[in-house]
């Protein structure tokens, strides 16, 4: 992906489903590139969303050490009350959503393989 494509990443994820609240793409550890549903009003500060996010890429390094034994991991969905987190593997980085707590995360995962 060219760095144009990366910075409208986001904003193309953030369109297939009204239940999406956050999109945003990591690479190399790096978050860049995000968009928000308008009217949203983040649950976290922006030092816990950075850190949320440090988080993904940390998990993400250690699920490496998995692999070998059971495979890739395709995508991850943590339920929370008041939000549903989705991390998907890409090779070219991680996509990190958050959703409404009743998204159908399956449908959204689908849609996100058409791009």
């Amino acid at each position: 992906m060219s760095s144009t494509e990366v910075a409208n990443y986001a904003k193309k994820v953030l369109a297939l489903d009204p239940k999406i609240r956050f999109a945003g793409k990591i690479v190399n550890g790096e978050l860049v590139s995000t968009a928000r549903k308008d009217g949203v009003i983040p649950l976290l500060d922006k030092d816990l969303a950075a850190l949320a996010h440090h988080q993904v890429s940390v998990k993400a390094m250690m699920d490496k050490m998995f692999t070998d034994k059971l495979g890739n991991t395709d995508w991850i969905v943590e339920s929370k009350g008041k939000v549903k987190l989705l991390t998907i593997f890409q090779k070219d980085g991680i996509l990190i959503l958050s959703t409404e707590p009743t998204s159908d995360h399956h449908a959204i995962i689908e849609k996100i393989k058409t791009l």
